[in-house]
């Protein structure tokens, strides 16, 4: 399989609509809905920062692989676009989203803005290559303070979504832990609390309470929005379109000519003769490899799949150590996470 990058032009369309109490079901789609015409991204990353001022700060990371060097060559032809000209492609989210949070405001009694507008992109290379963008925005009045606790939720009327293989995380602020959550999280590690696509949120959801580390045992505990205190009338349905031009992967099958990858299957296939020159060189005890290692050969010697519980167990880590080490390994693409029944099963990605 052949895989080209087809740098088209960047474009972000954020919209969010305002539907009346009592209208037709939201229609639940991604929050990262990519134009018609226009291939996605590999994955997308929403991370929710709570600030104690009830402030959050939005980053939204969108990442495409790079295979060949011919991907990372043009890749590099969009960044150098985009440090010449990021205007173009930061204002049309910047507008959007201010609309989206001006919207808001009017539907909720705090105050509400869209603030300290970034873009940049970066290519990752350990374990894999990754072209990344990403959109960072600070939500001033995201959350609703109750209490002292802070309560997140009713911008989320008529439900959220993330798509196949993205991620959605919402992080408490410093010194806070999260009292209450809905619905149960795939992942949660101290104060973050992780969704792994596809995942199609009920109304007002996901919902989150943070409080206070420190006498967070007192009072009546909160209260999540959309819970007895009810939600607004005005519901905000989120739903970001959002075209990635210059950035998106137009990936083509060649079934009339082989493989022109060559370079990188020699290379894969070196990597692993040295590989296994280093094995039967070199111990292989726990000291001498990294976390990640470790889990890899864990999941080789398993046919690539094994459950998280049953990873724990054999690398004799915590749960907290084993989650974060997943995690790394899933943002990197290394791995893949499922959810089969209560089980939460790991499985090494293959670019077949």
């Amino acid at each position: 399989m052949r895989r080209r990058l087809v740098w088209i032009g960047l474009l972000i369309v954020v919209c969010v609509g305002l539907i009346a109490a009592g209208a037709a079901a939201t229609d639940h789609t991604g929050p990262y809905q990519l134009q018609a015409d226009q291939p996605e991204p590999d994955n997308t990353v929403t991370r929710i920062a709570l600030q104690s001022t009830g402030d959050a700060v939005w980053t939204i990371r969108f990442r495409t692989r790079l295979a060949t060097t011919e991907d990372v060559d043009e890749y590099e032809s969009f960044q150098a676009e985009f440090a010449d000209n990021s205007s173009r492609y930061l204002d049309p989210f910047e507008e959007r989203m201010t609309a989206v949070v001006d919207g808001a405001a009017d539907q909720y009694d705090r105050e509400m803005r869209a603030v300290d507008f970034e873009a940049s992109t970066t290519i990752q290379e350990v374990p894999r290559r990754w072209g990344v963008v990403s959109f960072q925005f600070r939500w001033e009045g995201f959350a609703a303070e109750t209490d002292g606790k802070l309560a997140v939720g009713d911008v989320f009327a008529g439900g959220f979504y993330i798509g196949e293989g993205d991620v959605l995380e919402l992080a408490a602020p410093d010194g806070y832990r999260i009292a209450e959550v809905d619905p149960t999280p795939d992942e949660a590690e101290g104060g973050v609390v992780q969704w792994n696509g596809r995942e199609d949120f009920a109304d007002g959801r996901p919902q989150l309470l943070a409080a206070p580390e420190a006498g967070a045992t007192g009072g009546e505990g909160g209260t999540l929005p959309g819970g007895t205190t009810g939600v607004v009338a005005g519901v905000i349905g989120l739903a970001m379109l959002v075209s990635l031009g210059v950035l998106a992967v137009r990936r083509t099958r060649s079934t009339d000519e082989p493989p022109t990858d060559s370079t990188d299957r020699q290379s894969d296939e070196a990597t692993a003769t040295q590989t296994d020159a280093s094995a039967d060189s070199t111990p292989r005890g726990h000291d001498l490899v990294t976390n990640e290692t470790q889990v890899v050969d864990l999941l080789d010697q398993h046919d690539g799949q094994l459950k998280q519980a049953d990873i724990v167990d054999s690398l004799d880590w915590s749960k907290s150590k084993t989650s974060r080490v997943l995690s790394e390994l899933a943002d990197d693409g290394t791995v893949e996470k499922l959810r089969i029944g209560r089980e939460n099963v790991i499985r090494l990605q293959t670019d077949e």
